[in-house]
C-alpha cells in the first residue's frame, strides 16, 4: 500500500536533492529552503486531492455529490418522503352519523390528517376509518388519540389511532449508501432472497423487511414488513403494505408467487424487581422498553440480555425478572410473531 508521504518529508526530500547536485548545505532560512518549502506545500495539497478523488471512487466513502453518481450508474436513486397513512376508531353519540371524506384530525401541535372514505357512525361500536397525513414526514406517525377538527353534529371529538405510519423524511445519506453498496454487491438481479428484499426497502416508509421463502410451497415467497412509525419500527398501513407487494412483484421471477404480510404483534407483560443503591425506577422502565422496541419480528425475547443491560445501571445489586426464561414468538406459515411492550412494572 503506497504511504502518502507528509509536509515534512516532501521538503526534506527536496532538501536533500539539492545537496545532491550542488554539494551545498543550506541553511535553514536560505533562498533553497523557503523554495523548497513552498513547493512541498503545493505537492501536499496535490496528495490531498489525490486522496479525495480515490474517496469519491467507491460506494463506501464517496460524499453526497459524488453518491448521485454511483446511484445513476446502478439505477438506484435516493428516496424522496412519503405520507403516513393508517385508520383511527371513530365513534358518534348517535346512530347513523354520516362522517363525510375529507374529515380532519389533528394532534394540537400543526400536524394534520384526513380520512380517505366517508364512514356511517354507530353510538355502541367505533369504525375503523382510513386516513391520510396532509404532508409528507416521520412526523405523522403517531400513536394514542387525535382530535376531530370541526366535528360534524353527533361526532364524538376524540378519535383512537389504530395504526399511522409509513410516513418518513427524505433518506437520510447513510441508509442510501448501504442500499447502494448492496445492489453493488449482489449485481445482476437473480431474485434471490436479498434481491427482493432490497426491492421492498425501495418503498418510502418501510423500516425493514423478513424475506421467507417457500412458506406456503413451492414457488411461494412471503415478505413481512415493519413501517417507520413515532417510536420506531410499527405494523405498516394497508395502503404501504400494497405499495410494497407492487415493488416485490415488480422484482421476483414470473414464477414466484410474492406476497407482503404484517407481522403479528405478540404483547409481551415484563416486571423487573430491583434492588440497589440510587436507583431510577424511571431508568429501568426505558431500558426494558427501548429492548422490547429493538426486537424484530420472529426475534426472541431473552431474559439474560435484558437482565444484563439492567445490571450495568450503577449502584444495582441485583435484579429478578419476569419471565425469567427466553420467550419464543410463533413463526409458522399462519403468522409471524412480533414480541412488543406491553405492561412493564418495576418494582425497587
Amino acid at each position: 500500500m503506497y504511504k502518502t508521504p507528509k509536509y515534512s518529508d516532501i521538503k526534506a526530500t527536496i532538501m536533500q536533492e539539492y545537496v545532491n547536485h550542488t554539494g551545498l548545505l543550506p541553511k535553514r532560512d536560505s533562498d533553497a529552503a523557503i523554495r523548497a518549502a513552498g513547493t512541498a506545500a503545493v505537492a501536499e495539497g496535490l496528495y490531498s486531492h489525490q486522496q479525495y478523488i480515490l474517496k469519491q471512487l467507491f460506494v463506501q466513502t464517496a460524499d453526497e455529490a459524488y453518491l448521485s453518481i454511483h446511484a445513476d450508474e446502478l439505477t438506484l436513486p435516493r428516496l424522496g418522503g412519503s405520507t403516513a397513512t393508517g385508520q383511527v376508531w371513530a365513534a358518534g353519540t348517535t346512530d347513523g352519523v354520516n362522517l363525510p371524506s375529507g374529515s380532519k384530525l389533528t394532534d394540537g401541535y400543526g400536524h394534520y390528517w384526513q380520512t380517505t372514505a366517508a364512514a356511517t357512525l354507530s353510538a355502541t361500536k367505533a369504525v375503523l376509518v382510513p386516513v391520510q397525513a396532509d404532508k409528507v414526514g416521520a412526523a405523522y406517525n403517531v400513536s394514542g388519540t387525535l382530535r376531530w377538527v370541526s366535528p360534524v353534529a353527533g361526532l364524538q371529538s376524540v378519535a383512537q389511532v389504530e395504526v399511522i405510519s409509513g410516513g418518513s423524511d427524505g433518506e437520510s445519506l447513510e441508509r442510501w449508501r448501504g442500499r447502494l453498496w448492496n445492489k453493488k454487491k449482489l449485481g445482476k438481479n437473480l431474485s434471490r432472497k436479498e434481491d427482493l428484499r432490497q426491492a421492498v426497502l425501495g418503498v418510502p416508509g418501510v423500516a425493514d423487511a423478513y424475506v421467507y421463502p417457500l412458506r406456503r410451497g413451492a414457488g411461494s415467497v412471503d415478505v413481512a414488513i415493519t413501517a417507520q412509525g413515532a417510536d420506531g419500527a410499527t405494523l405498516p398501513s394497508d395502503s404501504l403494505l400494497s405499495q410494497a407487494e407492487q415493488a416485490l412483484k415488480n422484482a421476483a421471477a414470473f414464477w414466484e408467487d410474492v406476497r407482503t404480510f404484517k407481522p403479528t404483534v405478540m404483547l409481551l407483560d415484563v416486571t423487573a424487581n430491583v434492588n440497589g443503591v440510587n436507583i431510577n425506577s424511571g431508568e429501568i422502565n426505558a431500558i426494558i422498553r427501548d429492548y422490547l422496541t429493538a426486537l424484530a419480528p420472529a426475534e426472541s425475547f431473552k431474559e439474560s440480555v435484558l437482565s444484563s443491560l439492567i445490571m450495568a445501571i450503577p449502584g444495582m445489586i441485583d435484579v429478578q425478572l419476569t419471565p425469567n426464561q427466553n420467550v419464543n414468538p410463533t413463526v409458522s406459515m399462519e403468522q409471524v410473531g412480533w414480541i412488543r411492550s406491553g405492561d412493564i412494572t418495576v418494582a425497587l
